[in-house]
């Protein structure tokens, strides 16, 4: 039954995926209106938040929602699956995410991702595509948008810790801006390169930012022991 039920959700969420890129994309030709493509990105992610809770059986809940701040600020997502990187985007006003470059690539998804300012992160490069990119996060926390990052680089299994990249740092220093972790399970109902979804409900923690101020080595120290604990705390 599993089974069954995870082929027609994967069927019918990659068809409106594909479907939604495919009406969505004139948005690319709208003169200096970036905004109507956020809006098209947070109207998606509510859809497929419907499709994965009513076919797939995977709800989610938040706690401290509050912790999402009225002010530009960097969120560093805990990746465990493809659920993080769809689900939550309408939360956010306006936001920017830091993706790696290959996904730009994409026909219609990249095409659309750069019109809202997608920053893309050449990993082949190292530090230095981090640094070529340092100025576009300052500029967009400057410009009043959120900047959404997952620290971790790629996605992680279910309750797995791994240090966290440093180039988050150098994000968090150049822009001056509150850090707010984001901790969740979904790799537990939706795991990494899975085709079986298992139903259930997802646990999102926002949790309490990270002021600006602090070095590079105790920001890391600080975000590294959050998510050390909390990731322990829901696998329990």
């Amino acid at each position: 039954m599993l089974l069954i039920r995870s082929i027609i959700f994967n069927v019918i969420f990659f068809i409106t995926i594909a479907f939604a890129l495919i009406v969505g994309y004139p948005l690319v030709f709208a003169k200096d209106r970036s905004e109507y493509v956020f809006k098209f990105w947070s109207c998606l992610s509510r859809i497929l938040g419907f499709i994965t809770a009513k076919i797939g059986g995977i709800r989610f809940v938040i706690e401290n929602e509050h912790n999402i701040i009225n002010e530009p600020a960097i969120y560093a997502i805990r990746h465990e699956s493809t659920w993080e990187t769809l689900m939550l985007i309408y939360k956010f006003k306006n936001p920017i995410f830091v993706l790696k470059q290959e996904l730009l690539n994409v026909p219609l998804f990249g095409t659309l991702s750069k019109k809202t300012g997608t920053i893309a992160i050449d990993r082949s490069n190292g530090t230095r595509s981090l640094i070529g990119v340092l100025g576009k996060v300052e500029d967009s926390i400057a410009n009043g948008h959120t900047v959404v990052i997952f620290p971790e680089g790629t996605r992680m299994s279910y309750g797995k810790f791994v240090p966290l990249k440093r180039g988050i740092a150098l994000f968090y220093k150049k822009a001056n801006c509150p850090v707010i972790p984001v901790i969740h399970n979904s790799g537990c109902f939706w795991p990494r390169r899975g085709f079986i979804k298992k139903p259930g409900v997802i646990t999102v923690k926002f949790l309490d930012p990270i002021a600006p101020g602090l070095s590079k080595d105790e920001f890391m120290d600080r975000l590294n022991n959050i998510f050390d604990t909390e990731i322990k705390k829901l696998e329990g």
